[in-house]
């Protein structure tokens, strides 16, 4: 088993940051009183979103949250959890950018839209090159 280097650590925790604070806002998203406080773009799409939206958005959260600590952990099944996360962004992104984008103030759901799917796919393509590597067992 080869030794991870220091950026892989920084990786895996930042990934764990990252995505400890999209539950965060999952959570925040899920309390009436919060959205009060949340932009009109993101009011507009968090009311005209599905069950399913949400269900992938939690999914792309805490999915990517347990898979960055399988990372840590040096689990191969982090890069499972990851791609799955990747996939719940991607229908989240979607949805956002469908209902979103047309709002006042779109434009910062479109960049945090695509600063999540960039971090997201980032994290699966590492892993998915360290396993390689044999940095994940």
């Amino acid at each position: 088993m080869t030794k991870p280097s220091r950026v892989f650590w920084a990786i895996g925790l930042l990934g764990l940051i990252w995505n400890a604070l999209g539950c965060f806002n999952f959570i925040l998203q899920m309390d009436p009183d919060a959205l009060a406080d949340f932009p009109p773009a993101y009011r507009a799409v968090i009311a005209h979103r599905p069950g399913w939206v949400t269900a992938a958005f939690s999914v792309a959260v805490f999915g990517g949250a347990l898979g960055c600590a399988l990372m840590l952990l040096r689990r191969a099944t982090a890069r499972p959890a990851l791609f799955v996360s990747l996939l719940g962004v991607v229908l989240t992104m979607g949805h956002a950018l469908w209902v979103g984008a047309a709002a006042p103030g779109g434009m910062s759901l479109v960049m945090s839209s695509g600063m999540s799917l960039v971090v997201a796919a980032a994290l699966v393509w590492y892993t998915h090159r360290k396993a390689g590597l044999d940095l994940l067992r």
